[in-house]
């Protein structure tokens, strides 16, 4: 017979999923941290290996379904005429999981499924004293009748039904369900590159700054940098066309991570800057080269509302800067004055700003020209530019801009356009 994977499911619609999160959450945030473990659920039922995917659903399918799911109304009724409905739809053997448990894996869903096939039944406990699952070699009509649902030993009860129908169940790990606030930290905590933990970092631990960090093939600096970014402030990885597997090794370190097809460094700083929700945003290389630990310098005059950028004016150790880049440097931080009105010294990669007033600035440029254009239209808007002295060591690996001719090149090029952009701006209002 084939095997099925059931899923018992709500759809989520604010105000009718998840309304233990609110509060603290309000019923928006609320459901869409349960479309988020609806989603994880559903990939890796997707992944198991079952001849048959099934949502038993209350409400309307969205995105969030995968193809190649059977979808079933759920009855009206009482929860346990409604697992009984599902069940008889779907027959059997199977294993049923609900939409709480989103650190749910496709091993895991096996190891039920193979344990219903060597036992005739399975039942996986909840830590707060229900079931996550329920596996049957073939329904039976009696199975939930007289099981008190949703109480903190309707997990023994249906041990003790199960039993009383002559089943011995296989016992599966135990699971916590998420059904608060403090549930949702937890399972966060445990699967931190799922939606689920992006839903509930988003809601439950926002952020003071998302620090975007561009990357093309750091996965040597990358451990460093993420472990050493502060409490409150949030890594988000945007990954620019890496080889080398920097975008799997940023997520298992429990970064968020956004792919920017696009090559170009600005490309990348506008994609973090598009998919961070913090007020303020930070912005630095991935190299090693600049520590995280300096970002409060940079970014605490921005939250306390005393500039409206700060850049990290790089104190550079013997060899971390070449000649021609410090000279560089200089040449354009005299023309950023002379320009724009903003006094610098160094236009560096580390700086932060507040997330809205970036965007509204309409940063244009998306290779190498993004640093200098921020600071040249940032000084013409009239922002409040400010400086903050920070350490700067040798990078991990090569440049990819400064360290070829022909990035040097494109730098070179991106820089001077920018610069021409606003002495033809600034000649036209004459």
């Amino acid at each position: 017979m084939q095997s099925h994977l059931l899923v018992l499911a709500k759809a989520p619609v604010p105000g009718r999923v998840k309304t233990r999160l609110s509060p603290p959450l309000t019923t928006v945030e609320a459901a869409a941290v349960a479309e988020a473990a609806l989603a994880d659920t559903l990939e890796a039922v997707a992944g198991c290996g079952a001849d048959r995917l099934i949502v038993a659903l209350d409400g309307e399918p969205g995105p969030w379904l995968p193809v190649g799911f059977e979808v079933v109304r759920q009855v009206p009724g009482s929860f346990n005429g409604r697992l009984g409905a599902a069940w008889a739809f779907a027959g059997g053997p199977g294993l049923q999981i609900g939409m709480d448990t989103p650190q749910v894996t496709p091993e895991l869903l096996d190891e039920g499924l193979a344990a219903v096939v060597e036992h005739g039944s399975a039942l996986g406990l909840a830590e707060d004293g229900g079931w996550w699952a329920i596996g049957l070699s073939e329904p039976h009509p009696d199975v939930f009748a007289g099981v008190p649902m949703s109480r903190d030993d309707t997990g023994r009860r249906q041990l003790d039904r199960l039993r009383a129908l002559g089943l011995r169940p296989a016992e599966l790990p135990v699971l916590r369900d998420l059904d608060d606030a403090e549930d949702a930290r937890a399972i966060a905590a445990l699967v931190p590159q799922s939606r689920t933990a992006g839903a509930v970092r988003d809601f439950l631990e926002p952020d003071l700054v998302d620090v975007i960090l561009p990357v093309l093939d750091e996965r040597e600096a990358i451990p460093w940098v993420l472990e050493r970014i502060p409490k409150g402030y949030r890594a988000i990885v945007v990954d620019n066309g890496s080889t080398d597997g920097s975008a799997a090794v940023a997520a298992e370190l429990g970064a968020r991570v956004v792919s920017e097809p696009r090559r170009g460094f600005g490309a990348a700083c506008y994609a973090g800057l598009a998919a961070a929700t913090a007020p303020v945003v930070a912005f630095m290389d991935c190299d090693a080269s600049l520590d995280p630990g300096d970002l409060s310098a940079v970014c605490d005059p921005v939250l306390d509302g005393e500039a409206d950028l700060v850049l990290g004016a790089r104190d550079a150790e013997a060899g971390a800067l070449a000649p021609h880049n410090r000279l560089a440097n200089r040449y354009l931080a005299r023309q950023v004055k002379r320009l724009s009105g903003a006094e610098v010294s160094d236009i560096g990669p580390m700086r932060a700003a507040r997330r809205e007033a970036l965007l509204d600035l309409g940063l244009a440029d998306r290779r190498s020209g993004w640093p200098l254009e921020m600071v040249l239209r940032a000084g013409l808007a009239g922002w409040r530019v400010a400086e903050v002295r920070v350490p700067y060591r040798p990078r991990v690996g090569r440049s990819k801009v400064t360290g070829t001719a022909a990035g040097t090149f494109k730098a070179v090029k991106d820089m001077r356009a920018q610069l021409a952009r606003v002495r033809r701006t600034l000649r036209s209002s004459d």
